[in-house]
């Protein structure tokens, strides 16, 4: 993707056009000059060509590398230094904006190529647990009109420690996995724990008196997760994870409610709104490195420092403690994958650093990951602006829709809260449940049938390229009943269990059938790969599913 800022003249855009075999999108936010430029250079050839895309705006900017990016086409960005200098004031912020939604876009598509089939077979193995736990929405508005703290793990919890314990009695306490170590340190116990992470992040909470600590986490979170003992354990079921459907369908809840943006400080500020606080207050939310330190001293990952390398001219994330480090991020018996997870972890958060804007106006070092989910903030304080939204970090990164404020000051005004008795009537239909997975049995079995019509046509496709060594009209036939075969699942399986255990093989071909411009033997050949691969591993995933939710309806 080569991303054009600046139509100028159109020399760049025409080179651009003239020369990229992939995707040319046109950056011109400047309706005038592009006006002016259409009347003097002919630019028709330019724009009927099917990879060719312009945009006016951030957003339709946003639309198109999102339809025409993938993890193995980063966008490149193009622009003269004639345009750089004339847009200087807004250059830079422009640039962090398209890097912050690429990155978005990327992660988005990274965690579903990877996780969507995991994730399923997650929440197959979760369900035993899940008939036990309640629907956070099943007690909304339980604290309406209360103060809701959100804890979570950055730097400047430690200061707050002694005005937490100060006005304990007088919030609703909600704390994130990587702040609870600190919080049991100094003998706070919070109302509710939120963990929402797919891998064994459990020894986050190890060790820990929980009894009397309520568990709001996913339907696919980490099974392990669920091993403990909760006062109760609540289900936020986020309605944009798509592999959820797959829970809320079996179940026939709404999860409308439910907002999540990939943080579980996000979904610990959508808990505080569902229990219907009216004023939330959040801690530790730093989303910065304040004087070093990545997160809470007595915090997970408090082995985490980052400096200032003089000899590199740059910073650095370090483990002060190695070892240490890496325990607490595997829960691996195995000290070598341990040691190689710290340093690809390390490698990661290194090569991510990034610079955003403090609270006190100054640029301050952050990774690429937190500095995406200051917008996500901003966004939940203006799509629910009936209530208050307080940040106390007065340090860390500038989170717009929140007042800058100290916890003191926040909280002085607060009065004890008499009960947290919760109650629920809450019953999930176990008999209904019994019926839809018993469905989705048989309809992975019909989908098998596809499946199996589409490797045979695979091998014929593969068998008539062999022959004919070359694109004949007869391998294009094939070809094309291959892809209706493929178009066919992708399309009527949409959204299905079928559709989240193929997640990773559907985005292998999509990319490929985008790159493929002409049809030759080299082409013809990966695409059959892609397609064998995608038909393969269904019939293989499908069995393992269907075993899975045959040993799972023997145990409700």
């Amino acid at each position: 993707i080569h991303l054009i800022y600046g139509l100028g003249l159109g020399y760049l855009f025409q080179v651009a056009s003239a020369n990229s075999i992939g995707t040319v999108i046109l950056y011109e936010p400047d309706l005038n000059i592009l006006k002016i430029a259409f009347t003097l250079v002919d630019f028709s050839k330019d724009i009927e060509k099917n990879n060719v895309f312009i945009a006016d705006n951030i957003d339709l900017l946003g639309e198109y590398i999102h339809k025409k990016s993938n993890t193995k086409n980063t966008p490149l960005m193009l622009t003269t230094r004639a345009y750089r200098e004339l847009n200087n004031e807004t250059f830079d912020e422009m640039v962090e904006n398209i890097q912050r939604m690429i990155g978005s876009f990327n992660l988005d598509l990274k965690y579903t190529q990877e996780k969507f089939y995991p994730l399923t077979r997650s929440i197959i193995r979760n369900i035993p647990q899940l008939l036990n736990e309640i629907p956070l929405t099943a007690i909304k508005d339980v604290f309406k009109g209360k103060t809701a703290v959100v804890v979570s793990a950055g730097p400047t919890l430690d200061r707050n420690i002694e005005t937490l314990k100060k006005y304990r009695d007088n919030i609703i306490l909600i704390v994130v996995g990587t702040a609870m170590k600190t919080l049991a340190k100094h003998n706070i116990t919070p109302d509710f724990l939120c963990i929402i992470e797919a891998y064994d992040s459990s020894k986050q909470i190890a060790g820990l008196d929980l009894s009397e600590v309520n568990f709001i986490t996913e339907p696919y979170s980490n099974p392990n997760l669920r091993n403990f003992k909760f006062k109760q354990i609540y289900s936020h079921i986020s309605q944009n994870m798509p592999v959820n459907s797959i829970w809320s369908s079996l179940t026939a809840q709404n999860i409308n409610e439910y907002l999540s943006k990939g943080t579980v400080s996000y979904t610990a500020l959508n808990t505080a709104r569902i229990l219907g606080c009216s004023k939330i207050v959040m801690v530790g939310q730093d989303l910065a490195y304040i004087e070093g330190q990545c997160y809470s001293k007595d915090s997970a990952y408090k082995d985490l420092e980052c400096r200032y390398n003089k000899d590199n001219n740059r910073w650095e994330i370090t483990a002060k403690n190695f070892e240490e480090f890496a325990n607490s991020l595997s829960n691996s018996p195995d000290e070598e994958k341990r040691k190689k997870a710290a340093e690809n972890r390390l490698r990661n958060l290194n090569n991510s650093l990034y610079y955003v804007k403090g609270i006190k106006g100054d640029k301050i070092p952050t990774e690429s990951v937190y500095a995406a989910f200051i917008k996500p903030l901003t966004e939940f304080a203006e799509m629910f602006n009936d209530r208050e939204y307080i940040n106390t970090s007065m340090e860390g990164a500038q989170i717009d829709g929140y007042k800058n404020m100290p916890l003191e000051e926040a909280l002085k005004d607060t009065q004890p809260i008499e009960t947290r008795e919760i109650k629920s009537d809450y019953k999930l239909d176990l008999t209904s449940l019994k019926t839809n997975i018993t469905t989705e049995i048989s309809n992975l079995k019909k989908t098998k049938e596809d499946v199996l019509n589409g490797e045979k046509a695979v091998k014929t496709l593969n068998n008539d390229l062999k022959r004919y060594k070359a694109p004949t009209v007869e391998v294009l036939k094939d070809l094309k009943k291959v892809s209706q075969i493929f178009l066919n699942l992708s399309t009527s399986k949409a959204g299905t269990l079928f559709d989240f255990i193929t997640a990773s093989e559907k985005i292998d071909i999509d990319y490929e059938m985008k790159m493929t411009g002409n049809f030759t033997i080299e082409t013809l050949t990966t695409l059959i790969a892609k397609f064998s691969n995608y038909f393969n591993n269904a019939e293989k995933k499908i069995d393992r599913v269907i075993q899975l939710l045959s040993n799972t309806l023997e145990k409700l």
